[in-house]
């Protein structure tokens, strides 16, 4: 098998936590590159791997196949655009960029240069949304008519450290958590005809948002997404209703905890991956049979962040399917700022792209 040549650009959280341990772990890919300042903290993990300053020099290397993009939300477009006209395949972490304009001049130039370009949005691969689709596909859930998704944390001390804590361009949870509730959404129902949010910040001397509630209105079907830095006790990850049943599932995937483990250096049973064994965070089926609810035990499925990347190499190598297309990711983007412009308007937002 023909590994590809891989760069990561930035070491922060994502490039260090999720990205750099899924690549170093895969028979697909060679580690070569980290564009980052911080020589120590790379080399510490990964001594084999080459540390590059400048992101220029890191274009112009002709072995490399592939840039994975994960710095700050509002470098995305410049960094991913530079790597496309050098010639790279790309992919870049969510949210694909911070305005859906960016977000479509980068396909253009990935169309004109004949190149691969994805977003990670990882969480399409997580053990509840694999559950779901499992029962969507079995027929468990027919006719869906409420949509509900949330991903509650409790972080009431506002770090302004963080970038993702400042007010910039792309920061707040709205980008960070949203990403992730809108694209799970879009890829179950399809886009929404309209849509209404709101959006706050909650805690004390935050700059930016800690707190959104959307609703999605569909025909027939309510979405409703949202998410807290207050979460003292998180919200159900899924709760759907369907004409013949019910599916909830509670408790965020485990692969998140177990990338933190992998980050750190320490062994992991791969066996086991992305299986939760927290009774807590179990799935739960009713059925709707003549009249009666029949609860039933349903497994929930092994998250498999893997299989993003395993489907990256196969869509560069093999010219299979892109396993993110980068328009869905262009859709989360544009119902993004439409839920900006609700809030600020405090009412319900037309989805027409055709405008």
């Amino acid at each position: 098998m023909k590994k590809l040549n891989t760069a990561i650009v930035g070491f922060g959280l994502s490039g260090s936590t999720f990205h750099a341990p899924i690549i170093t772990n895969s028979n697909c890919f060679n580690l070569c590159y980290v564009n980052s300042s911080q020589l120590e903290k790379v080399q510490k993990f990964y001594p084999n791997v080459s540390v590059i300053a400048d992101y220029d020099q890191l274009c112009k290397i002709k072995e490399l196949d592939l840039i994975i993009i994960t710095a700050p939300n509002k470098e995305h477009f410049s960094l991913a655009k530079k790597a496309l006209l050098a010639g790279k395949n790309v992919v870049v972490d969510k949210p694909f960029v911070v305005s859906s304009a960016q977000g479509e001049e980068l396909i253009n130039i990935s169309k004109k240069q004949n190149l691969l370009l994805s977003v990670f949005q990882n969480r399409r691969w997580d053990n509840g949304f694999l559950t779901l689709q499992n029962c969507i596909a079995e027929k468990k859930l027919q006719n869906i008519s409420l949509y509900e998704s949330y991903y509650d944390r409790f972080r009431p001390i506002v770090n302004k450290q963080k970038w993702k804590e400042q007010d910039q361009e792309g920061s707040g949870i709205l980008y960070d958590l949203g990403s992730h509730l809108l694209d799970q959404a879009v890829f179950t129902l399809g886009m929404p005809k309209e849509i209404f949010a709101n959006l706050q910040l909650q805690r004390t001397n935050a700059s930016t948002l800690d707190y959104f509630h959307l609703i999605l209105k569909y025909e027939k079907t309510t979405a409703i997404l949202g998410a807290s830095n207050l979460g003292f006790q998180p919200r159900p990850v899924f709760s759907i209703l369907g004409d013949n049943g019910f599916f909830q599932k509670n408790g965020q995937d485990p692969q998140e905890n177990a990338l933190n483990l992998l980050a750190k250096g320490e062994k992991i049973n791969f066996a086991d991956w992305g299986v939760d064994n927290n009774i807590e965070n179990k799935s739960k089926y009713i059925q709707f049979i003549e009249g009666r609810q029949l609860e039933t035990d349903i497994p929930t499925l092994a998250g498999n962040y893997f299989q993003f990347y395993q489907q990256i190499y196969s869509a560069m190598v093999e010219q299979q399917v892109n396993p993110v297309d980068p328009n869905d990711a262009v859709n989360v983007i544009k119902l993004i700022e439409l839920a900006y412009i609700s809030n600020e308007q405090k009412k319900w937002i037309k989805v027409n792209f055709n405008d």
